[in-house]
């Protein structure tokens, strides 16, 4: 049972930290029960709501009409706040955790992202429309230059009915700027990173002329190994996470009317390596991860108003090519008599076609929005494995062809003016077969070809017939549908065994159910959003041992979530100067049931997640001449110990390891302002108390960088 008192931090750095945060929400306490300054309430209403429009819905509407819960990041917060890579960003939103590793498939530059406990395998990316996914390797691939960013949506809770398959968790979606409003305009942006010695540089040309617009963005990064905390425990400086990351998109687009056509080209590409000596074998490892590659083209075309109830018609059509290239060298000097040593080679592309219909209908009291999706993917895998002291090396091929297609309905129903129900379904079909396979990591599969279809639904509710508060509730079930390594292909571990982790074509998808209830209070001083929620997920794949050498992908755990997250911030005004306390705090408490093997039934509590996580800071916007304005935020992150043991069906450790519980303080200044010719420069001091930790997700082993200084600048004209 988690204990207060015994996440109370030991060292006296950890101390100040927590000193910091008790005055933060003492002073928040105190202020909050003040009077608004005299001149908020000359000539004005002292609250005013805020309209925020958001797409989670795949429609535009009201932040405050969607009974979900959301998280909003607009263009304006990436210029107040340094970030050097989407998972950073995403990480200091309530219930998002990103995973830092360097192993089972993860690479540094291309963080994965877990919502609500459930795994980033089941958060779905989607940038502008088009589905991120790698069928392959269970994997999402968010890449993004986040100065081309517009806005970012978070979904907690499951969005399958709109979405489909991968979106147990919720999902992330991006939509990136379009042309400007002037036949010409130039952006430059860079974000230094101390921690890495690395700078990220941003550029970018756009426009609009004759209602056609244009937009040509790129961005590239050489990452070098992470600066951490030297202590007795790490025994090293620096983690090998070096990386390089390249981005170039073009879009082209043109307006007529009430009508849009828009064409964009998107090419993002990782590449990482890493060495490793264990001196107790004297093994020497060498791991190439790259290329792990992303390339889009995609055609979008809106009509508006073309009858009195038809409100709009939207076709989304794209191609997408996924690579990845892992190749790996395991050498045993002490023992190169016995020839142990291992190359291997794994290698995937995924060649994807979709074509995403909607339309959107205004029947009175109903905003109806109906379509389909459409998908096919293309996947050829290859294995190549050169085990030690075997003449004979492993070699595998295959190609699989899958496909779906899905139908989709949801209506917002305005029951009363203060009333709204949203309910929608969801029927999921999909088929898959092989095109051609052999090799010991494809052939013992006997079923040719796979077929599953699934139907999900969601009811929500919200209220609004109190000023500036909207009380919601939602039931939505989740879906996920096993990867093509999961149901075909299996994988090739490297190494001196050479395992295999063989395909199982009797999986079950992956399904969940989510319960939720919450509120949010929008004015233009207080911003507070709480949510309570339980989740239910079941037949979670896994992998298990078979033998020594092989492994099976299986239907095993269940797990069921219970959480609340709760946001709120309230701006006291002097004029045009603003002081916001803020904070953010995540509670979850996570159960796994084993489903098979020796262990089955048995449960397991918090296991990769932290109870507690948050963050509590103190903002101050002072104007200068003009439209200029510095801005501070000083804040502190933290999260509670969490369980760090790999549960498995068939092994449960009896002493769980524990990530302990971490804090660090943090402070960014900066300035920005400008009208025709912006610009913005911030400095941020992370990690000031030099803290040694890691984040408390499944699979992380990557120690946080030591105290560091990100910048980051750039202008607009």
């Amino acid at each position: 049972m988690f204990s207060p008192i015994s996440a109370l931090p030991k060292t006296p750095r950890a101390l100040f930290v927590y000193l910091v945060a008790f005055l933060f929400l003492g002073v928040f306490s105190l202020l909050s029960l003040c009077p608004a300054p005299l001149s908020a309430q000359e000539g004005e209403e002292t609250v005013r709501a805020r309209a925020i429009m958001v797409t989670v819905n795949r429609i535009l509407q009201e932040l405050m009409d969607v009974p979900s819960s959301v998280s909003v990041v607009t263009a304006e917060d990436l210029e107040e706040e340094p970030y050097t890579n989407i998972g950073d960003l995403l990480a200091t939103l309530p219930g998002v955790v990103m995973n830092q590793a360097l192993a089972n498939g993860s690479r540094p530059g291309a963080p994965r992202i877990s919502i609500r406990g459930e795994g980033y395998e089941r958060t779905l990316f989607v940038i502008n429309g088009i589905k991120v996914v790698d069928k392959d390797y269970a994997d999402n691939n968010p890449l993004i230059d986040l100065s081309q960013v517009e806005r970012i949506e978070v979904i907690k809770g499951p969005a399958s009915v709109l979405y489909g398959s991968e979106a147990i968790g919720g999902v992330v979606n991006i939509i990136t700027k379009k042309g400007g409003t002037k036949p010409f305009g130039f952006s430059q942006n860079v974000v230094y990173d101390s921690s890495t010695t690395s700078a990220d540089i941003q550029s970018a040309i756009f426009g609009r002329w004759q209602g056609f617009n244009y937009r040509i963005s790129g961005n590239g990064v050489n990452v070098h190994n992470r600066k951490t905390p030297k202590t007795l425990n790490e025994g090293s400086e620096t983690v090998t996470s070096s990386y390089k990351n390249r981005y170039f998109a073009a879009l082209l687009g043109y307006d007529w009317g009430n009508h849009s056509l828009t064409v964009q080209f998107d090419r993002y590409l990782n590449h990482s390596n890493y060495a490793q000596g264990v001196s107790a074998d004297n093994m020497n490892t060498h791991m190439w991860l790259g290329p792990n590659n992303r390339t889009t083209y995609t055609a979008n075309l809106i009509l508006r108003e073309l009858t009195p109830r038809l409100d709009k018609v939207t076709l989304i059509m794209s191609y997408q090519e996924a690579e990845r290239d892992v190749i790996s060298d395991f050498n045993y000097p002490a023992f190169a008599f016995m020839g142990m040593w291992s190359n291997g080679h794994n290698y995937s592309l995924q060649k994807q076609y979709t074509l995403s219909a909607q339309s959107e209908w205004n029947l009175g009291a109903h905003y109806l929005t109906a379509g389909l999706d459409f998908e096919m993917d293309d996947i050829s895998a290859g294995v190549f494995t050169y085990p030690y002291n075997n003449p004979t090396p492993v070699l595998s091929h295959a190609r699989v062809k899958q496909q779906s297609l899905a139908l989709f309905a949801q209506d917002e129903w305005s029951l009363t003016d203060t009333f709204k129900a949203t309910y929608g379904i969801r029927f999921n079909d999909v088929r898959g077969r092989y095109k051609h396979r052999d090799g010991i990591a494809f052939v013992n599969n006997p079923k040719e070809k796979q077929h599953d279809s699934h139907v999900v639904g969601s009811l929500g509710v919200v209220y609004r017939g109190i000023s500036d508060l909207a009380l919601r509730a939602q039931i939505s079930q989740g879906y996920r549908y096993p990867t093509t390594r999961q149901l075909y292909t299996g994988s090739a571990g490297h190494g001196a065994t050479a395992s295999v982790t063989y395909p199982n074509p009797d999986l079950k998808p992956e399904t969940s159910i989510n319960y939720e209830v919450g509120a949010r209070y929008l004015t233009d001083s207080w911003d507070v959003d709480f949510a309570v929620f339980l989740s239910q997920s079941k037949n979670f794949i896994q992998s298990i041992a078979t033998s020594p050498t092989t492994n099976l992908f299986i239907n095993g755990d269940k797990a069921r979530t219970v959480g609340s997250e709760l946001a709120l911030s309230y701006a006291f005004r002097w004029n045009r100067t603003a002081l916001t306390p803020y904070g953010n705090v995540t509670y979850l408490h996570r159960t796994l049931t084993l489903g098979t093997g020796p262990n089955r039934g048995r449960k397991t509590s918090g296991v990769n997640v932290p109870p507690f996580q948050g963050r509590l800071g103190l903002k101050l916007e002072t104007p200068l001449s003009g439209n200029h304005m510095i801005f501070n935020d000083l804040y502190v992150d933290m999260a509670s110990k969490a369980n760090d043991s790999l549960q498995s069906a068939t092994v449960i450790r009896q002493t769980p390891l524990k990530k302990e519980a971490w804090q660090t303080l943090n402070y960014t200044i900066g300035i920005r302002g400008g009208e025709d010719h912006k610009y913005h420069v911030s400095v941020s001091l992370r990690n000031i108390l030099n803290q040694t930790y890691r984040t408390a997700l499944e699979g992380s082993n990557v120690v946080e960088p030591a105290f560091h200084v990100v910048v980051g600048a750039g202008f607009e004209f």
